[in-house]
């Protein structure tokens, strides 16, 4: 008995560990992609003259295209429109974790479970997030126009 239980201890704390390792390898690949993005930004920049690149933002085109390659912050009503996607996917998934624990039959079955719940908490976050930016981005522009 105690055998089974050990085993099954095991067998949770390498699903946790995989879950962990696979989350801090997306993180990390993210953060390699921004470098990279600000590096060749950075080049391309600094091989334009002065006017040039007065030339470049004269147009529409050019101030958009400048703003893409030095990766502008985004508008708020961007950032809501992300925050509700990301919130969607996180419930669906969240959702269909949960679903599937009925059907599971090895141990370690409670991992569905505890990601499933989280993911569903910080989807639940991302949705208060995204009404409270836009309560305050409607309440910032509400009170400017009066």
């Amino acid at each position: 008995m105690f055998a089974n239980s050990y085993h099954t201890t095991i067998l949770v704390a390498i699903q946790v560990a995989a879950i962990i390792a696979f989350a801090f390898l997306f993180f990390r690949a993210h953060q390699a992609r921004q470098t990279r993005r600000h590096e060749m930004s950075k080049r391309i920049l600094d091989k334009m003259s002065s006017e040039e690149f007065l030339e470049v933002l004269r147009s529409p085109e050019g101030r958009r295209s400048v703003e893409k390659l030095i990766g502008s912050e985004k508008s708020t009503e961007a950032w809501i429109t992300d925050a509700i996607r990301r919130a969607i996917l996180l419930l669906c998934g969240g959702a269909a974790l949960l679903s599937i624990h009925p059907f599971l039959d090895f141990s370690g079955d409670e991992i569905p479970l505890i990601v499933g719940g989280l993911s569903i908490g910080v989807g639940i976050g991302y949705l208060v997030a995204a009404m409270l930016t836009r309560g305050r981005a409607h309440g910032a522009s509400g009170g400017a126009t009066d």
